[in-house]
C-alpha cells in the first residue's frame, strides 16, 4: 500500500530526520581543552582524575565505566584488551546502573547538543569510552529509525 503525505508533513519529516544526524557523540581526553562544538560534557571515569577541578565537564556519569573488579582485572594483567572489551560490553548491556545511565544521556540527547565522552586515557590509547561511544551511537542509530516512521 502507498502512502501518500501531504508535502508540509513529508518535509516536517525529512528536517526531523536530518536534525537527528546533526547529534554528534566525540570522545576527548579529560585534560583537552573544550571547545564551543563540544557540546555537554560527561565524565566517564569510575574513580576522580587528579588534579581535575568539576568546571571541565558537565556531569560525572560513574556508571558508564568498567567497574572496579573488571578494572582491577585489565590493570593487574589477568584479562588482556580483547577480553575487556568484551566483558564491558556486556556490562553495559545487562547492569542495571549501566542501562539507566545509558538511558539517561539518551534522553539528554533530545537537546539536540553533542555529547563529549571524557577519561583521563589520551586520546588514540586503549579505552572505554570508545566502547561506551560505541553503544551509545547504536542506540542513538536504532532511535532515529523508530523515529523515521512518519
Amino acid at each position: 500500500m502507498l502512502r501518500f503525505y501531504s508535502n508540509s508533513l513529508f518535509q516536517g519529516c525529512i528536517a526531523g530526520y536530518w536534525k537527528s544526524f546533526s547529534l554528534q557523540v566525540k570522545t576527548k581526553s579529560i585534560y583537552d581543552k573544550s571547545s564551543k562544538e563540544d557540546g555537554m560534557r560527561f565524565l566517564i571515569t569510575r574513580y576522580y582524575p587528579r588534579g581535575v577541578k568539576k568546571d571541565r565537564f558537565d556531569k560525572w556519569v560513574r556508571d558508564l565505566s568498567p567497574k572496579p573488579d573488571l578494572l582491577k582485572e585489565y590493570r593487574s594483567g589477568s584479562i588482556n584488551w580483547p577480553e575487556f572489551v568484551n566483558r564491558f560490553k556486556l556490562q553495559l548491556k545487562t547492569s542495571e546502573e549501566s542501562i539507566a545511565a545509558m538511558k539517561e544521556l539518551l534522553e539528554l540527547t533530545k537537546r539536540r547538543k553533542n555529547i563529549i565522552l571524557l577519561c583521563y586515557e589520551k586520546e588514540g590509547e586503549k579505552c572505554h569510552r570508545e566502547i561506551v561511544k560505541e553503544r551509545l551511537d547504536s542506540l542513538l542509530r536504532r532511535k532515529t529509525k523508530a523515529s523515521l516512521t512518519c
